[in-house]
């Protein structure tokens, strides 16, 4: 099959053009994928992260501080994140968060996480959010991705 809009070949199944990132499906029916929007995104990482801070804070991990005079650090806690995001999104397709809002990340064709996908998309979440999301926001509007959600290939989408 062939895109309406640039040409390129794609998979049946497939839902996004591989090329230029156009919607394939149609809008309603079998087939029909819904988008996360920002705002359910952002309330599952809100949920993540209260249950990450939870966990973390009874824990006391070492770290080493990043900047003087603010208390921010790297260490042990940053990793635990990192592998909490990595492993749920690649074996469940789901935080916690996301499974409270009924979301799931997938490739863009559909297809389940590998775990490089999975480590690529957890590394901007954990270690680079604001400069993610920012790019994301400005420049892979059409399906609300961030930049390494774009660079892993994935996208967030509304479960019924």
């Amino acid at each position: 099959m062939f895109c309406d809009r640039c040409g390129a070949e794609y998979e049946e199944g497939d839902v996004y053009c591989p090329k230029c990132g156009v919607q394939l499906s149609e809008t309603h029916g079998e087939g029909y994928i819904e988008l996360a929007t920002w705002t359910q995104r952002f309330i599952a990482l809100v949920i993540d992260g209260m249950i990450l801070g939870v966990v973390l804070a009874v824990l006391r991990l070492p770290g080493y501080p990043i900047m003087q005079g603010m208390n921010i650090k790297f260490g042990l806690d940053q990793i635990l994140q990192f592998l909490y995001y990595m492993f749920m999104d690649q074996y469940y397709g789901q935080s916690v968060g996301k499974m409270v809002m009924n979301l799931r990340i997938t490739k863009e064709g559909g297809a389940p996480l590998s775990l490089m996908d999975a480590a690529i998309e957890a590394f901007g979440k954990v270690f680079l959010l604001p400069i993610d999301f920012l790019i994301g926001f400005f420049v892979y509007k059409e399906k609300n991705q961030r930049l390494f959600n774009y660079l892993s290939d994935t996208v967030v989408i509304r479960e019924e």
